[in-house]
């Protein structure tokens, strides 16, 4: 009997970390997350999800605070500096929620991860020498430094700008602060948008 317990223990493997990601607010994260969360759901994978920023939450406090815009403009401040609120979310949630369900070989399914850090707070950074400088060290940072899980598949959605800024127009709820900073500034969404496939391609994420 104890043989068997052990060998039961043993083949508890580890599960893994899905990410829907996109080039930009409105192109249709969400609803592709859900849609997949369903499909894993229906073949008999046990899910454990999550959205990130963590909103309403206190590891979410200071990136809601950045996000309404009381740091300042986007523009204004150190992308080191705007990485670190977002990463104290992820490594807090990841500690108290995703890394036990990890470990019980639950998939993880995340709206938004470390990725969307790499995508906007990389996209002021003129030099490409520097911006692969800081989406290397945020990989590290996150990945390594801080432990949280890196991801098994990036699942990255990108469509034409125009269209997706009809997308986005449309939309009744953003799922969280109403009228951000980043929306409220459409040179700033262009930006992004187009250092997104730059970075996507940096790192071989999965192009949709």
């Amino acid at each position: 009997q104890r043989k068997t317990h052990s060998m039961t223990k043993k083949e508890i493997k580890p599960g893994r970390l899905i990410v829907i990601e996109g080039a930009s607010d409105g192109i249709g994260k969400t609803t592709q997350y859900n849609l997949l969360k369903d499909h894993l759901t229906s073949a008999g994978h046990k899910i454990t999800s999550h959205h990130f920023p963590t909103y309403y939450s206190y590891q979410g406090t200071p990136v809601t605070k950045y996000l309404a815009g009381e740091f300042g403009a986007p523009e204004g401040q150190s992308p080191y500096f705007v990485n670190s609120l977002y990463a104290v979310d992820r490594a807090i949630t990841w500690r108290l929620k995703l890394e036990p369900a990890f470990k019980k070989g639950r998939t993880i399914l995340l709206d938004r991860y470390t990725t969307s850090s790499l995508l906007y707070q990389s996209s002021g950074i003129k030099s490409v020498h520097e911006r692969k400088k800081f989406l290397d060290f945020v990989s590290d940072y996150e990945y390594n430094k801080l432990g949280i899980r890196q991801p098994d598949d990036v699942i990255f959605l990108y469509a034409p700008l125009d269209l997706v800024n009809k997308l986005r127009a449309a939309r009744t709820d953003n799922e969280g602060v109403q009228h951000d900073i980043h929306e409220r500034d459409a040179a700033y969404i262009q930006q992004v948008y187009d250092n997104a496939m730059f970075v996507a391609e940096y790192f071989g994420w999965t192009l949709i």
